[in-house]
This record gives C-alpha cells, sequence and structure tokens, in this order.
C-alpha cells in the first residue's frame, strides 16, 4: 500500500481525538450560551448514530478477508493489485500463477490491512490427498479462511461455460451457510473488459460506445447463465484490472521481469499506465455487500482512505447545517447569533483536523470571517435580515422561524464546502471564497 495513507489514518486519528473533546470544548463555550444549549449540541453531536460509528470504525477495523475464485488466466492476481493499488500479487501473462490456495495481505509498515483467498483454477484443481476431492479440499479452505465476501471471477472474452463454476459456489454458499448459518456475499466480477474490441483502447476515458455495449452485453450474458442456475448473488459487474507498473526510478517492467528484480524494488513499484475500469464502482458493491462493520470499514482503510476522509467531512457538513437548522428556529429574536457562529467554528475545527491540522475555536471564527461567513459585514446584514424573520412569529407564530432556520442552514453548509475546499482538498483561500459565493448560490 502506499506510504501516504499512514498521513491519512493519522489525520482520521486526530478527527478520532477531537470527537472525544468536543463535550469538554462545548462545556468552554461563552456563557453566554445557555446550558440547556450546551447540553442540547452534545446531544446532538456526540449522539449522532452514524458519527458514532465512524468514530468507533476508525478504532475497531480489521483486515477485509475476500475469497477469489476463478479459472487459470482469469487475472484474479491482477484484481488483487488493482483493489489494493500496489503490486501485492505474483501476475503472469502466460503462465498460472497460483497454484493451490494462498492468502495474500495487503500491508502498510507491517499492518495487514486486507487478506485475500486466492484459489486455484477451478477446471484444473487437482487433489491433494487421494482420499479426498479437490472441490472438498477447497470448501474446506474457505470455510477455515472464513470470507467476508466471495468474489467470482469470469472473463470477458471468453463466455465460457460456466455451469460447473456456479455449481461449485452453489456448494461453497451453502456449507458457509450450514457453518455460520448466514449467507456468503458473492459478487460476480467479469475481468478483461479491457481486452474487448477495440482492444488497442486501454484507457477508460477513451472506451468507444462500441467498446462499453459489448462489455455490457457479455455482463448480461453470464448473468443469465447464473441467475437460470440458481445462484444468489449481490451484483455482477464487468471491469479491468490492468496496471503496468515502473521501478521507483522510472523504468517500465512487464509482469514476467517483476520476478527478477530485486525485492526492494518489488515492494516500491509504482503505477505507470492505469487502465483500471469500475474498479471504484466494485469497491462500493464489495462495501455494501459485506454485512459485518468491522470488515466493511477494513476495507475503506484499506482501499480508500481519501474517501473515507470525505465521507466524515461531508457527513459532518449535513449534521452541522441541521443543527444550525433547529437551532436558529428559536423563538427568542438575536439570541442565536453566538451560538451560530460556535456551531460553524466547531464544524471547521473537526474538518481541519481530518487534514491533520489542529486549530483553535478563534483560528476557526477568524476563517469564518476570510471565506465571508457569519462574522464578516457581508453575511452580518444577511444575519439581520434572519433574525428579522423572527419578529413575524409575534403576527404569525413559526412563519419566521421556518425562514430564519433555512438561511441558518444555508450559511453553515457553505461555511463547511469552504473549509472542505481548504482544509480537505487543500486549496486556497480565494477557492475557498469561491466555494462559499457558489454554496450560498445553490440554495
Amino acid at each position: 500500500m502506499k506510504t501516504d495513507k499512514t498521513v491519512v489514518e493519522k489525520r482520521l486519528e486526530n478527527m478520532r481525538e477531537l470527537y472525544v473533546r468536543t463535550g469538554k470544548l462545548l462545556d468552554s463555550l461563552p456563557d453566554g450560551i445557555p446550558g440547556k444549549t450546551k447540553d442540547y449540541l452534545k446531544e446532538k453531536i456526540l449522539g449522532d448514530k452514524d458519527l458514532k460509528r465512524m468514530m468507533e470504525g476508525i478504532d475497531s477495523h480489521r483486515p477485509t478477508r475476500i475469497f477469489l475464485v476463478g479459472r487459470t488466466g482469469v487475472g484474479k492476481s491482477s484484481l488483487i493489485n488493482a483493489l489494493c493499488n500496489a503490486y501485492v500479487a505474483k501476475v503472469s501473462d502466460t503462465r498460472s500463477c497460483t497454484n493451490g490456495a494462498e492468502v495474500y495481505q495487503c500491508k502498510e509498515e507491517g499492518r495487514t490491512l486486507m487478506e485475500i483467498l486466492d484459489t486455484r483454477g477451478i477446471a484444473e484443481s487437482e487433489a491433494l490427498d487421494k482420499n479426498q476431492s479437490a472441490e472438498r479440499q477447497l470448501i474446506e479452505q474457505i470455510n477455515e479462511f472464513s470470507p467476508d465476501v466471495a468474489v467470482m471471477m469470469l472473463n470477458c472474452m471468453h463466455r465460457d461455460d460456466i455451469t460447473s463454476d456456479v455449481e461449485f459456489m452453489k456448494k461453497v454458499a451453502k456449507a458457509y451457510k450450514d457453518k455460520n448459518n448466514i449467507r456468503l456475499p458473492i459478487v460476480v466480477v467479469v475481468n478483461k473488459c479491457d481486452e474487448m474490441a477495440p482492444s488497442r483502447k486501454k484507457d477508460p476515458a477513451e472506451y468507444p460506445k462500441s467498446k462499453v455495449d459489448k462489455i455490457n452485453e457479455v455482463v448480461q450474458y453470464y448473468k443469465v447463465i447464473i441467475v437460470k442456475n440458481g445462484l444468489k448473488v449481490d451484483d455482477i459487474i464487468g471491469v479491468s484490472s490492468l496496471i503496468d507498473w515502473q521501478t521507483p526510478d522510472g523504468i517500465e517492467v512487464s509482469v514476467e521481469e517483476i520476478d527478477n528484480l530485486p525485492q526492494k524494488d518489488v515492494d516500491h513499484l509504482q503505477i505507470s499506465f492505469d487502465g483500471r475500469y469500475k474498479i471504484g464502482e466494485l469497491l462500493d458493491i464489495l462495501e455494501e455487500a459485506i454485512q459485518d462493520f468491522e470488515a466493511q470499514m477494513g476495507l475503506r482503510m484499506a482501499a480508500r482512505l481519501n474517501e473515507v476522509v470525505k465521507r466524515f467531512a461531508d457527513h459532518l457538513n449535513k449534521m452541522f447545517s441541521s443543527i444550525s437548522a433547529t437551532v436558529a428556529a428559536t423563538p427568542i429574536p438575536v439570541s442565536d447569533i453566538h451560538i451560530l457562529l460556535a456551531i460553524q467554528s466547531l464544524l471547521v475545527m473537526m474538518i481541519a483536523s481530518l487534514s491533520g491540522r489542529e486549530i483553535s475555536i478563534g483560528a476557526a471564527k477568524e476563517f469564518i470571517v476570510s471565506v465571508g461567513g457569519v462574522a464578516s459585514v457581508g453575511f452580518s446584514l444577511r444575519l439581520v435580515a434572519q433574525q428579522g424573520t423572527k419578529f413575524i412569529n409575534a403576527i404569525w407564530p413559526g412563519a419566521g422561524s421556518v425562514v430564519s432556520a433555512s438561511i441558518a442552514a444555508m450559511g453553515t453548509n457553505a461555511i463547511g464546502k469552504a473549509a472542505i475546499a481548504y482544509y480537505i482538498d487543500d486549496k486556497g483561500i480565494e477557492e475557498a471564497r469561491r466555494r462559499w459565493e457558489e454554496a450560498k448560490a445553490s440554495h
């Protein structure tokens, strides 16, 4: 795995530490903010089930266990590399590399982030014990591995007779359910889509419509066979796991030449050409199929840490915008201005922590001012208008608070978008201001 994942993981740890301190931060808000309001904020922030679950996942994730099955040449090893975004499994264009069931581990600094059980091709499996069939041995190895999800791999170019493969997977699924009393999630992957004509078009961004249509036709062909033969699957997707590699000093190497490299070069191979097609969508499907939350979080931590950070940031923004709307709906004029500023400052602090930076409430307020937020002249005028709507309540109870809540939610959302641009996307303050204006204009 790439070494910068350690940095990203540290950023998530910073966020978790700030989350733990949130209660004390809220207690330290100015005395002008009522105690009941502070308690409400604690309840909404610390009691948010989704956020709490995400925080727990940072500490309690475990390596996802994926079982791969498919015939020789279908590209199991290359898919492992594509999922891990690193060269972790031997790949060959001319020979089978998987001589038996083997567990590949995606590691970073000695920690295992993902485990993948790669089996020999179904068609050429041979018994290792004359008293036991190869099929039975494989099923026992699979059960011992206890996968979180099974990936059945097919070849986009061959349109193989997969009836025996389907029957084998049905036996695997039954044995798994008998042992664990739960269904084994199964995802079907049709690999090597890059070889579909025109095969010279290897960059997914350049796939012509005719190529995409042919890929979809093959996927549909396999889907019909699988359904007719009674195998319950979670999804089926066509992908390409094509990656060309180069050494750290920029020398491109074929998969055959990699075996001859010093191990230190193999450990630090870089991607020279990325021909992966729909691997991101496959990760979405796998994440959805996996039922165990710790394994699900493990997949995110192994393969898509940057997306985890963005997911945290987006969830925080939605949550704090909702809280702002509720606070602004109070029927007392002017009382929520300082509360809203405190809420928005805490949001900025949390988003900043996801970037690895720890900032104070004061620094968060300065950021809000700098992008044009609640404390700026321009937005202060808007707040005056917002608070004025509350006086409508004297004539038409509730009407003014609805308008006020909408404006407060919009302002908080805009500040969150600006903070994400500045701290997470590493954009300059001008781009953060642009995102702020863009978010305001969209409401």
